[in-house]
């Protein structure tokens, strides 16, 4: 009866604050006054296209920066659409082909709508070749961008993003999407720009963006293998399969963040409630117990005691680092146990942001700005992504990074309730 209770409370107040922040929403869109000002307007001759959401101020981030060398060496036409403003001393007129600047209003989607508006406008689908749709709300790592920025451009695949989120409604991350030219100029994807409807609300831009822009993407594709994201567990089961480190190394890999999302257990705590991995380990423990000096000349009891039968950290990792799937008696089982519990700790939720250190380490150079404000990382992750990075960004990763602190421990009263019913 409580639980049920319980429910309907939190139902009621997450209805109230969708409310409240709705008026907000709708006060903003009357309050905001309107405009997109075309700063630079270069020709477009045909070829590859990138649409850049930016939220930038005075001068574009370094990381962003290099996101933008790398587009214009593999002869990518650039359009920008900043909902602040740049200063004239820092506005890089030889990596950005089209600048707009418009008001702060209708979050990422709001961009890439004036952008697409002035895509159509200017007639760049009929001669665009690919459009890469992508915004600053994740940090451009060095390692892994030429790779990255050419897969997307280069594939075959009709829409391709960088990761995918099967929570809900299976929809690829709009914080990168790359689509073939074909589609980009179909009259069904062109009335999804003029038809969209702004708003603030996260909730709703999350619904009517990514949700619906995936939805109609799939209605686009020619075939249900024409719509992936490059990083998606067939990718994940591949190189697992491949990189041992990895594989023996995962639970370092693996973030450990808040348990609130996606249900984090520790891979330690599979060890010790999952039979089959606590036999093996048990019978690891064992064997280091009776090949001891100390207990070789003791009276040891074969039957381990209910404080040796705890799964110590400490031998976990050694366990886990130095385990020879090959000869090990039923290596093949443990094996498989272990593949099975990291696929499926991979699909959980926002993959971009479940397995971003794993990730990183395989190449995907984005990295989600919202980590530590989600709660989804803790500071230990953030290091770990960190020491990955190119020694010239570590300082910007970690200031970008800290910029806002976990809503779950910083924000208070209405906006810490909003936060927790994923409405901020």
């Amino acid at each position: 009866m409580k639980r049920i209770v319980r429910y309907f409370y939190k139902l009621f107040i997450k209805v109230i604050l969708f409310s409240y922040y709705s008026l907000l929403s709708y006060r903003d869109s009357i309050k905001t006054k309107r405009f997109t000002n075309i700063i630079q307007d270069k020709e477009f001759v045909g070829g590859k296209v990138m649409l850049l959401a930016l939220y930038e101020k005075t001068a574009l981030r370094n990381d962003t920066i290099e996101l933008l060398k790398e587009a214009k060496r593999q002869n990518v036409f650039i359009i920008g659409v900043n909902t602040l403003k740049l200063s004239n001393e820092n506005y890089p007129e030889e990596l950005i082909d089209v600048y707009i600047e418009r008001d702060n209003f209708g979050r990422d989607f709001g961009s890439y709508q004036a952008g697409m508006q002035y895509i159509y406008r200017k007639k760049v689908d009929e001669r665009c070749s690919r459009l890469l749709i992508i915004n600053d709300s994740v940090f451009f790592s060095k390692k892994g961008l030429p790779e990255f920025i050419k897969d997307l451009f280069e594939t075959k695949t009709e829409v391709l993003g960088a990761t995918e989120n099967k929570e809900i409604s299976h929809h690829l991350g709009s914080f990168c999407i790359s689509v073939l030219g074909r589609i980009v100029s179909h009259e069904k994807f062109e009335n999804y720009w003029k038809n969209y409807k702004l708003t603030n609300v996260r909730p709703l831009v999350i619904k009517r963006g990514e949700f619906t822009l995936s939805t109609i993407l799939k209605s686009l594709v020619s075939s249900e293998n024409n719509f992936k994201a490059i990083y998606d567990v067939a990718f994940f089961e591949s190189a697992l399969a491949r990189d041992k480190e990895l594989f023996h190394n995962y639970y370092y890999f693996r973030r450990e963040g808040s348990r609130r999302f996606w249900t984090n257990t520790n891979l330690i705590d599979y060890f010790k409630h999952d039979f089959i991995l606590k036999s093996f380990y048990d019978k690891y423990i064992e064997g280091i117990k009776l090949n001891s000096e100390v207990l070789k000349n003791s009276r040891y009891e074969t039957k381990p005691s209910e404080e040796d039968q705890k799964v110590d950290f400490v031998n976990f990792a050694t366990f886990m680092s130095t385990v020879d799937f090959e000869t090990l008696p039923h290596g093949k089982l443990l094996k498989q146990r272990l593949m099975s519990i990291y696929l499926d700790d991979f699909t959980r939720g926002s993959q971009i942001h479940n397995n971003c250190i794993s990730l990183h380490r395989l190449g995907l150079p984005i990295i989600k700005l919202d980590l530590l404000y989600r709660t989804v990382c803790n500071f230990n992750d953030l290091i770990k992504i960190k020491e990955q990075l190119d020694e010239s960004q570590q300082e910007d990763f970690m200031t970008l990074m800290t910029n806002r602190l976990s809503g779950e421990k910083f924000l208070f009263g209405l906006n810490r309730q909003a936060f927790e019913c994923g409405i901020m």
